[in-house]
C-alpha cells in the first residue's frame, strides 16, 4: 500500500477547510463533548452484583461462614485460584484486578477480633468505582453482622470494629470514575457520526465520483478522509482530559504515553466503523441514523455507566467483541490507578486486534463500492 504525502496533505487540508467553515460541525466536533463532559461527570451506576470476594484469614469457622454466606447472598464471587488462608498481600489481590473487595482479619482470626472488640477488621476495596465501592462496604458490613449474630456474639455494644480502607479513589467521588468514560463515550460519538456524515457528504454531493476517476488510489482515498477526523478525536481526549484534571480535579497516576497509545487505538476502531456505516449508506440523514442506530447498545455494553459484570451472560459476550468496552477500562485504569502493566497491555492487545478487523472490513466493503 503506497501513500503520497502530497496527496494525504491535500486531503487533510480540504477537510479541516471544511470543517472550519461550518460553524456546526465544530459545535458537534468540540462544544457537546464539553457539555457531556460537565452534564455527566456526576452520573451515577447501578446496582452491585458479582462482587469479587476473598476472606484472608486464617482457617476458622467465622472465616468459613463469612465466605459461605457471601457466596450465597448472590452480590459476592469466589475468585478463582486464592486461598483466603495464604493471601500474604492482599492489597495486590485489589490491584492486579483478582479481587474487588478483600476482609482481612487479624493475626489471631476473626473470633478474637469479635469477642474483644479491639482488634479491627479491615476491608480492602477498588473505590475507582465509587458508588459501586459504598454499596460493597454496605454489603460486607451487613455480611459481618449476620455472621456474628449467627454465631452468637453481641452487637449491642459495638464489639464489631470494621476498618475501610479504599484504594485508588480515596474520597470514592464518582466524578473521577465517570469522567473517563466520558472521555470515550464523546470521542467515540464525535467520530462515529461526523467521521461518517462527512463520507456520506461526498457521495451525497457527487464528489466520490470526481474522487474515484482521480488518481488517488483507494488507500489514499480513506486514510485521506480519516486522517483529520484521527487528529480531532486525539484532541477530545486531550481536551476532556484536561477538563477533568483541571476542572473536576480528578487524579491523574498514570502515563501520558499509556494514555496516547490508547486514545490512537480507540481512534482508529471508531473511525473504522464510521468508514464501514458510510460504505453501507448514500445521504448524510442515512449515515445519521444508522450511526444512532450502532450507538446505543456500543454505549450500554461498554461498562460507560453499567458495570459489565452486571449485564446478564446471554448479551455480556457481546461487550467483549466492543472496542469502547476496552478503552473504558484501560483509560479508568490509567487515570485512576496508575496503568498496571499486565492489565493495560491485555486490553491494548484486544483492543487492537478489533481495530484490526474493523479496519480490514471497511476496507474491503470501501474497495468494492468504489470499484
Amino acid at each position: 500500500m503506497k501513500l503520497r504525502a502530497r496527496t494525504l496533505k491535500g486531503f487533510f487540508v480540504k477537510e479541516i477547510i471544511q470543517i472550519i467553515r461550518d460553524p456546526k460541525m465544530i459545535m458537534a466536533i468540540f462544544f457537546i463533548p464539553v457539555v457531556q463532559t460537565i452534564m455527566f461527570g456526576l452520573a451515577l451506576t447501578s446496582e452491585v452484583k458479582n462482587i469479587k470476594f476473598v476472606v484472608a484469614s486464617k482457617p476458622g469457622k467465622i472465616a468459613q461462614d463469612l465466605e459461605t454466606r457471601a457466596l450465597a447472598s448472590g452480590w459476592f464471587t469466589k475468585v478463582p485460584d486464592v486461598n483466603g488462608a495464604q493471601v500474604e498481600d492482599p492489597e495486590a489481590l485489589v490491584a492486579s484486578h483478582k479481587a474487588e473487595a478483600v476482609l482481612v482479619a487479624p493475626p489471631e482470626g476473626f473470633e478474637k477480633a469479635l469477642e474483644r472488640g479491639s482488634e479491627p477488621i479491615q476491608l480492602l476495596l477498588n473505590a475507582t468505582n465509587a458508588q459501586r465501592a459504598q454499596q460493597v462496604n454496605g454489603y460486607v458490613q451487613q455480611l459481618v453482622a449476620e455472621v456474628a449474630r449467627a454465631n452468637g456474639y453481641n452487637l449491642s455494644g459495638g464489639l464489631i470494629k470494621l476498618d475501610m480502607r479504599v484504594l485508588f479513589n480515596h474520597y470514592m467521588d464518582t466524578t473521577s470514575f465517570m469522567i473517563p468514560a466520558l472521555l470515550v463515550m464523546s470521542t467515540f460519538i464525535v467520530l462515529l457520526v461526523v467521521g461518517g456524515m462527512a463520507i456520506a457528504k461526498e457521495k451525497e454531493t457527487g464528489t466520490m465520483e470526481k474522487l474515484i476517476v482521480s488518481p488517488c488510489s483507494v488507500e489514499e482515498i480513506m486514510v485521506g478522509k480519516t486522517l483529520p477526523y484521527f487528529v480531532i478525536g486525539l484532541c477530545i481526549v486531550g481536551l476532556i482530559l484536561f477538563i477533568g484534571v483541571a476542572g473536576f480535579g480528578i487524579p491523574f497516576r498514570g502515563s501520558l504515553w499509556q494514555v496516547a497509545v490508547n486514545a490512537v487505538l480507540f481512534a482508529v476502531s471508531a473511525l473504522a466503523c464510521a468508514l464501514l456505516i458510510s460504505t453501507v449508506v448514500h445521504t448524510q440523514q442515512q449515515a445519521m441514523m444508522a450511526s444512532a442506530l450502532f450507538l446505543m447498545p456500543a454505549i450500554l455494553l461498554s461498562g460507560v455507566f453499567f458495570p459489565v459484570a452486571n449485564i446478564p451472560p446471554l448479551f455480556r459476550w457481546m461487550c467483549y467483541l466492543n472496542p469502547m468496552m476496552y478503552s473504558v477500562v484501560n483509560f479508568r485504569s490509567i487515570i485512576l490507578k496508575g496503568g498496571d502493566a499486565w492489565f493495560f497491555w491485555q486490553n491494548c492487545l484486544w483492543l487492537a486486534v478489533i481495530s484490526a478487523v474493523l479496519c480490514a472490513a471497511a476496507y474491503k466493503n470501501f474497495k468494492s463500492k468504489l470499484n
